[in-house]
């Protein structure tokens, strides 16, 4: 179950990381303003997962963490920020995705801004608590 769950927490990090790459560089190669680009629309699907997958393994450290001994403030704090952290940013990208999905028009290119700069950061923080986690 360790190589599981390392190759999960892999997969949230590069996620995480290609997520942060080419929201640094779109603006290199299309400079187009606020209409989608194809390479986000394949990227979303990855990002969902990515998520979902997140999102399970730092509720699962989190009820671990909170059924077991007390390991100090600084471990509480990391593992509630990462569990927490990870489920506002993935609430915002599923909402948000759904307008896009559906093509209502309804979705927010500032949200989306803010959820490409957010998600590597808290992918790559549940990525690494899953990582240490299978040790």
């Amino acid at each position: 179950m360790p190589v599981v769950t390392r190759l999960l927490s892999l997969y949230v990090m590069l996620v995480g990381l290609a997520v942060a790459v080419h929201f640094i560089a779109v603006p290199l190669y299309h400079p187009g303003g606020d209409e989608p680009y194809p390479v986000w629309e394949v990227l979303d699907w990855f990002m969902a997962v990515a998520i979902v997958i997140a999102l399970v393994g730092a509720f699962v450290h989190k009820r671990r963490h909170d059924a077991g001994d007390d390991t100090g403030v600084l471990e509480h704090i990391s593992v509630n920020t990462v569990f927490y952290g990870v489920l506002a940013v993935g609430i915002l990208f599923f909402w948000n995705w759904s307008h896009l999905l559906r093509d209502t028009g309804g979705a927010d290119w500032l949200i989306w801004n803010f959820i490409d700069v957010a998600l590597p950061l808290v992918l790559v923080a549940a990525g690494r608590q899953l990582w240490r986690a299978s040790a």
